[in-house]
């Protein structure tokens, strides 16, 4: 198809996925923060991941922020979006279930985030012999991480 946008339409910075895909591909996922700083000690003080990119929007008066593990090009992102002005508290709904992160060592992680005054709803566990384990977190907005061991021990 093509890029036929002139150039003066063209901001690199908000193409970090490139401009020359083929295929269809997982991109990001976006959830509602209430507390950036918090947010932030959470998934990158807490789970490790990097702060790729923030983009503050004056005039629409929210914020978006990409984190990944390991850049754009190394899996899907985790976008927040942080609307300034807005007091109520967001719902989650009845359809979100949980976020799944890989962790190698998930004991680690979790003690990471305990530190961080992370809410661990289920302690490290097999769902069934032979299983990884597994274990239940909240962030700060209260979404649900499901975290599973990624390498075997």
């Amino acid at each position: 198809m093509g890029d036929s946008t002139p150039t003066e339409d063209f901001n690199p910075a908000f193409w970090p996925w490139g401009t020359a895909a083929e295929q269809p591909r997982f991109l990001h996922t976006m959830i509602r923060v209430r507390d950036v700083d918090r947010t932030l000690r959470f998934y990158v003080g807490g789970l490790g991941m990097k702060l790729l990119d923030r983009y503050d929007f004056e005039r629409g008066r929210f914020s978006l922020l990409y984190l990944a593990f390991d850049g754009y090009a190394g899996g899907g992102a985790l976008e927040l979006t942080y609307n300034w002005d807005t007091q109520e508290d967001y719902s989650h709904g009845s359809g979100y279930g949980h976020i799944a992160i890989g962790a190698p060592d998930l004991h680690e992680v979790v003690k990471r985030l305990e530190s961080v005054g992370a809410q661990v709803t289920v302690q490290p566990k097999k769902m069934a012999p032979g299983a990884p384990h597994i274990a239940m977190v909240k962030d700060p907005d209260g979404y649900t991480i499901e975290l599973i061991q990624t390498r075997r021990q």
